[in-house]
């Protein structure tokens, strides 16, 4: 005979399985509060052990914060978390993320402490990087990212010399400037002017004169394609490298694996020549772009990396040069071209960038790189638009700084606190291209000045594991915007919003938001757009 559950007897059973998980959750947020307001009280007291970071309450064992953590609306969690430190008088605190303890510190000493520590490693998480978001086999993820890596074949050292080095980033640039220049010169269209969205049409010009100049022509040669799959890939990292797993995720690991593949046989392809090449070693070969991109690949050879593995490691190098540099550009072009700026912000900049172009219309990059506004301007659109989340494993326990933490447990020092910390910047939220203004005592003259703000601000990250392509970003983005504005008339037709149905008109006020993604973005998305007409200025004007 069959069995018949009645609707009161699921009723019964539905709320003996959930009165278990309500009392466990409810206990676990009570213990963990009482918890929370002794250390805090410790702390202001001076009592106990108050140089452990007390520990934010939490509902679900295990989770912890990682749900509010994982809050995709970018500053809300920051925002909340500043809120906690000005209510308690805290300059530090931990959450429990996915089972581990991890802390927050955004003291300025804690966050110097950091910079200079020895305790402190990324080892773990760029392993984790390598398996989770570069297609990594475990073997491969430790030869690219071991404890300690040999001195005379560490990536640090190699990045120093042919990244770093002015001769090295200068030969970077002008590759750069000069794929830039071929590809707007291609595009009949500009000369008699054409409207479209600005950072749409933006984005790919850059993406190609970057991937060209870094990694030489013969890719985009192989894989015209080639942006289609990184973008998808780019926009979903965070995803993978906190391990959402392939079911949820089947378009990122799709791209994943379509560019890892791609480079692969872009790498084979390009051995082929090198050893056709032997002994020649120019600033620049179609085959592997740069000389520090082929300096890499003698030391994935070094390390006996597999072919998977180099073009996985190749990948993220790919975009920690292009995935900043790109939307910072963005961000910097649509706040030199929009209305609500101040009236007087564009004819300045205009001229200062005038001041940079040589007789024959090129432009003199050191001297863009001195330009006060220009550059005031640039590290104002760091500071703003920087997600950056400095994470690290503590390898011994002991003081970072003020605060103690203990083996094996997480310390993140996240930008956004800072940058936007009304204590150390006047109306944090708000775009000032002066910001980083200062005058000469002597002379009177503007200059700008970003060095000595110490852990106030750090877009590139600080110490041991700083961005190695900063050099390299900051003349990308000051020539691109350099390119266009010396070169092209572009006018302000309107702000645009993307709907289900496609671009939208929004009027002259609605200014672009930041695109929706979990902390520790970078230099976080735009959402939004500006409508412009673009037109190439005739020759006699140059």
């Amino acid at each position: 005979m069959e069995r018949v559950i009645l609707p009161s007897t699921l009723g019964t059973l539905t709320v003996g399985l959930l009165l278990p998980i309500v009392v466990l959750c409810t206990f676990t947020y009570l213990t963990t509060l009482l918890r929370y307001h002794l250390a805090v009280r410790n702390a202001s007291n001076g009592k106990g052990n108050s140089k452990n970071p007390p520990l934010l309450p939490y509902f679900i064992p295990v989770l912890g914060s990682t749900i509010a953590f994982s809050n995709q609306t970018v500053g809300t969690f920051w925002t909340w978390l500043r809120t906690q430190a000005e209510r308690y008088h805290q300059d530090a605190f931990s959450i429990v993320l996915a089972g581990k303890r991890t802390h927050f510190i955004f003291s300025e000493d804690g966050i110097s402490s950091l910079f200079k520590s020895r305790q402190l490693s990324r080892a773990g998480l760029d392993r984790q990087l390598g398996v989770n978001v570069l297609g990594m086999s475990k073997e491969d993820s430790f030869k690219a990212f071991p404890d300690r890596a040999d001195e005379k074949t560490s990536t640090e050292r190699l990045h120093s010399e042919y990244l770093l080095s002015s001769t090295g980033v200068h030969a970077l640039t002008e590759k750069f400037i000069e794929t830039l220049l071929a590809q707007l010169g291609s595009d009949e269209g500009l000369a008699s002017g054409v409207e479209g969205n600005l950072y749409e049409w933006l984005w790919q010009r850059v993406f190609r004169a970057s991937t060209t100049a870094l990694a030489g022509s013969k890719l985009l040669e192989m894989y015209p394609d080639f942006d289609v799959d990184y973008r998808v890939w780019e926009d979903n990292m965070l995803d993978m490298l906190f391990g959402t797993p392939r079911l949820f995720a089947r378009q990122a690991y799709r791209a994943r694996d379509a560019c890892v593949e791609k480079l692969e046989r872009w790498l084979e392809t390009g051995y082929q020549h090198t050893e056709e090449e032997e002994g020649e070693d120019p600033d620049w070969t179609p085959s592997f772009g740069a000389r520090v991109m082929r300096k890499r690949h003698d030391l994935y050879k070094q390390r006996d990396l597999s072919i998977h593995g180099q073009a996985g490691w190749d990948l993220i190098f790919l975009a920690g040069i292009l995935s900043n540099a790109t939307p910072a550009t963005g961000w910097l072009l649509l706040h030199i071209l929009s209305p609500t700026s101040a009236s007087d912000f564009r004819p300045r900049i205009m001229q200062e960038l005038q001041s940079c172009k040589r007789t024959d219309g090129s432009i003199d990059i050191p001297a863009l790189t001195r330009l006060p506004l220009v550059n005031s301007a640039f590290h104002e659109v760091l500071r703003l638009y920087v997600d950056l989340l400095l994470v690290r494993r503590v390898e011994s326990s002991g003081a970072i700084g003020p605060h103690y933490v203990r083996q094996s447990e997480q310390v993140m020092a996240p930008t956004w606190m800072t940058h936007r910390n009304p204590a150390f910047f006047d109306r944090p939220d708000i775009f000032d291209p002066e910001r980083f203004l200062t005058s000469d005592p002597e002379t009177g003259k503007l200059r700008y000045r970003a060095t000595g703000l110490g852990s106030k601000y750090f877009p590139f990250g600080g110490g041991h594991y700083m961005c190695p392509g900063r050099m390299f970003a900051k003349q990308e983005v000051l020539g691109t915007i350099a390119v266009l504005l010396l070169n092209f008339d572009i006018t302000f037709a309107g702000f645009v919003k993307r709907t289900k149905t496609g671009w939208e008109s929004v009027g002259t006020e609605d200014f672009p938001t930041i695109k929706n993604g979990f902390a520790g973005n970078q230099v976080v998305g735009i959402e939004g757009d500006m409508r412009v007409h673009i037109k190439r200025r005739p020759p006699r004007s140059l």
